[in-house]
């Protein structure tokens, strides 16, 4: 092994892992070494592309179903119990036990979202919004050219249905005979009794003479009374007779009238043309749409609806029993103040 001396120089044997320091070479440069001969490059083999292997699929082991044995005499399978070796039937799951299902919230009720737009009381998008105007313009739109159909059709009878309001009106006045002068008269009549028995109890001549002329005056008057009102009434029913006639014929003028107008929207009491110009100003107003939403609102005051039922039902069941069972033409144009 190498060393040093007190000169610091090499002495002994050189460490053969030390490297000779050859003459005019730095000891920080390695020594030259021979070439090498080249070696022939060898070519590559090509790489050969791993093919997959097809996997069988094996069927996946189930577990036996554990349960009662079928043909254990002394445990038994219960009601509802699997029985071992035989599959589970599948049971229908309650309704209450079935998942919630929350039913969607309308827009109305969400939470605002920033940047979208609020949605308006009834909980319609802008674009459902004005989908609905349109829907509504164009019913609107409809039922006023209905209406205008109806006017056409029917105002220029309205002199046919004035004459049978008129024609009503009157067997209503005259079937109201005021009974006053038959009272009057029998009151006039009883009280005439008191002098006539003061004539007969009077011994004056004078005293008689008076009571006599009182009591003739007074039986006079009661029995006139009682006669006007049998005249009045006599009038008065041969007036009605006269009256019903012209009903009768109004009544089949108006049903021709309303049968020629095919697919009527409205029943026969609300073709007045009074009720039809009133119907006509609620759609252009834009109070309703329909011409059904109309007549509804024209209804809704003051149980309207109840008192134009029960009319048309009274004056159905009194025309039919004096028409042979076919009722007259109602009218519920009196009943709606539209005169």
């Amino acid at each position: 092994m190498s060393d040093f001396n007190e000169n610091w120089q090499l002495v002994g044997t050189p460490d053969p892992a030390t490297p000779q320091v050859q003459p005019h070479q730095s000891p920080f440069q390695p020594a030259p070494q021979a070439a090498q001969p080249v070696q022939p490059v060898q070519t590559a083999q090509p790489v050969q592309t791993a093919q997959a292997v097809p996997v069988q699929s094996q069927p996946v082991p189930q577990a036996p179903v554990q349960g009662y044995p079928a043909n254990n005499p002394q445990v038994g399978a219960p009601a509802g119990m699997p029985v071992y070796g035989q599959p589970v039937a599948q049971q229908a799951v309650p309704a209450y036990q079935q998942p919630f299902a929350s039913p969607a919230m309308p827009a109305y009720q969400q939470a605002p979202v920033y940047g979208q737009p609020m949605p308006n009381a009834y909980g319609y998008s802008p674009v459902q919004q004005t989908y609905q105007q349109v829907n509504y313009a164009t019913e609107r739109q409809r039922n006023l050219d209905e209406c205008g159909k109806l006017i056409n059709h029917f105002s220029p009878k309205i002199d046919v249905y004035q004459a049978y309001e008129k024609c009503n009106a009157d067997i209503r006045k005259f079937s109201k005979t005021s009974n006053a002068p038959l009272i009057w008269g029998i009151i006039v009549s009883v009280f005439s009794l008191v002098f006539v028995y003061e004539f007969f109890s009077s011994h004056s001549d004078e005293s008689k003479l008076a009571n006599g002329i009182i009591a003739g005056v007074l039986l006079l008057f009661g029995a006139g009374l009682i006669a006007l009102f049998i005249i009045k009434k006599k009038r008065h029913a041969k007036k009605i007779e006269e009256l019903y006639e012209q009903q009768k014929d109004l009544s089949g003028q108006l049903r021709i009238i309303y049968n020629g107008y095919s697919n009527c929207p409205l029943g026969p009491e609300f073709t007045d043309p009074r009720i039809l110009f009133k119907i006509q100003s609620l759609l252009i107003q834009g109070r309703c749409v329909t011409i059904a939403t109309a007549v509804s609102s024209m209804l809704a005051f003051h149980n309207t609806y109840q008192m134009v039922t029960n009319a048309k039902a009274t004056f159905e069941a009194e025309t039919s029993a004096r028409y042979d069972g076919t009722p007259a033409f109602f009218n519920a144009v009196r009943y709606l103040d539209l005169r």
